[in-house]
């Protein structure tokens, strides 16, 4: 599928708007490296820190490995329809959602939360600029965050290429980092029996735990495609997704969660400066954030070129990085070391992105397989829906779904908000689409035809 664009000119970088040429594609453990990149970050430690006021680590354990089952299948399969399609998120979302849908969709899953999440990740920088090298002007939380916020913007700025290059320079060093931190503070702190009968105050409801691991990805997890597009073989995504969430998202909570309850420390960054490591810790700021906000970026210029057809992605990194950094400074100054924002921030995409990745799955493994018998096309020429109704319908009611069953304890099917998001979403959306389909109702409103420019 990838030869469709082969004598159409790429626009807008990075093939924003059109399939990967063959020359392009990559290998398994390029894709890999990649995602790793993308985990290696400071924000999986602090979320780990934020399981550690929930939990002991024997269930900060159990939750991680159910929320992140969670995320290898459900961003496996997303992973594949990249891999199969050679088109990025934006562009896919065209089918389940119709072009103004898929607009919409952006803006959940990527173009807005990728915003703050590159707010996030240089906030949590500042953080631990100003813990390691306190009392100076350019290492308080805002003004780390404002030059940290600017040397994330380099690599997106430059592309797939360069974000693949950082993450094989970066991510073993990074990974050998946590190790050491971990160990450390296991042997200065009681060892392992103190470790196992460590816990906090009280312990949260399971559910709760669960959506937040699953929200705290819930976006790389929906967007998976505009990474696996690049694999070499169709699977190639869903093999290195799988992997990197399911055993090393698990370690790197744990790892978090117990440096954490071992120390005592507000947050893990804190922990790792007790055990000597500030150094250490600086490096892990700098090279994880960098990883993962180029990334960030990427992403969301891909999401804002599919939303609004103007500008070049190197100029929407430029925009949306200066965006990202002016609200990671004002963030630094307002909070200042606070995780609350942080948590709530996880917890509140867990209700939301998934459905519009439920939606997907629906409609590429159910309903144009075996009912509407239709392939995923692209390229000058392709006609779209401008709307999707039962699409639009079944994200948002999914999401309210997810809400109400975790804030409220609404009894539905499983009482996970993050479960019932996806559950809610996909059965509604394969309701609506068969039995409008069946009973002869039109249910896509408008036609779209794609430019030569793939928008």
């Amino acid at each position: 599928m990838g030869e469709s664009n082969r004598n159409v000119r790429d626009v807008y970088g990075d093939y924003a708007t059109q399939v990967i040429p063959r020359e392009e594609l990559k290998s398994t453990l390029n894709i890999f490296m990649v995602y790793m990149g993308v985990l290696a970050v400071i924000a999986a430690i602090f979320a780990g820190s934020g399981l550690a006021q929930m939990y002991d680590p024997s269930t900060t354990i159990l939750v991680a490995l159910i929320g992140n089952a969670m995320l290898a299948v459900f961003g496996g399969l997303i992973a594949y329809i990249g891999g199969h399609t050679r088109a990025n998120t934006y562009m896919i979302l065209r089918y389940p959602l119709g072009r103004i849908g898929a607009m919409i969709g952006s803006l959940i899953v990527s173009a807005i939360p990728l915003i703050i999440w590159f707010a996030v990740e240089t906030w949590l920088f500042g953080i631990t600029v100003n813990v390691i090298y306190p009392g100076h002007p350019l290492t308080s939380i805002a003004a780390a965050s404002l030059w940290g916020g600017l040397l994330m913007m380099l690599t997106a700025y430059y592309g797939f290429k360069a974000i693949a290059i950082l993450s094989y320079i970066t991510v073993p060093f990074w990974y050998a980092l946590i190790a050491i931190g971990f160990f450390a503070a296991v042997d200065l702190h009681g060892g392992l029996d103190a470790l196992w009968s460590a816990r906090p105050e009280t312990i949260a409801p399971l559910g709760l735990g669960i959506t937040y691991v699953f929200g705290l990805y819930a976006s790389g997890c929906v967007i998976t495609s505009d990474v696996s597009r690049y694999g070499v073989k169709k699977w190639s995504g869903s093999v290195a997704w799988g992997i990197h969430v399911l055993v090393f998202m698990t370690l790197l909570l744990f790892a978090g969660a117990s440096m954490t309850l071992l120390t005592n420390s507000p947050n893990v960054i804190v922990a790792i400066a007790q055990i000597g490591l500030g150094i250490g810790a600086l490096l892990l700021a700098i090279l994880g954030q960098w990883t993962t906000n180029d990334n960030n970026l990427w992403s969301a210029a891909l999401a804002w070129i599919n939303i609004t057809g103007k500008l070049n992605k190197r100029q929407w990194v430029v925009i949306i990085g200066i965006i990202g950094t002016l609200i990671a400074a004002l963030w630094g100054g307002v909070y200042g070391m606070s995780l609350e924002p942080f948590i709530n921030f996880g917890v509140f995409l867990g209700y939301f992105i998934p459905p519009v990745g439920a939606v997907l799955i629906a409609d590429f493994y159910i309903l144009s397989k075996f009912v509407l018998k239709r392939e995923y096309k692209f390229g000058p020429g392709t006609r779209y829906s401008m709307v999707n109704i039962p699409g639009i319908v079944a994200v948002f009611a999914g999401g309210l779904a997810g809400w109400l069953a975790s804030t409220y304890g609404t009894p539905l099917p499983t009482g996970i908000g993050t479960a019932d998001a996806i559950i809610v979403s996909l059965l509604l959306y394969l309701a609506l689409t068969i039995g409008f389909h069946k009973a002869g109702v039109k249910y896509e409103v408008g036609v779209w035809v794609e430019k030569p420019t793939g928008f």
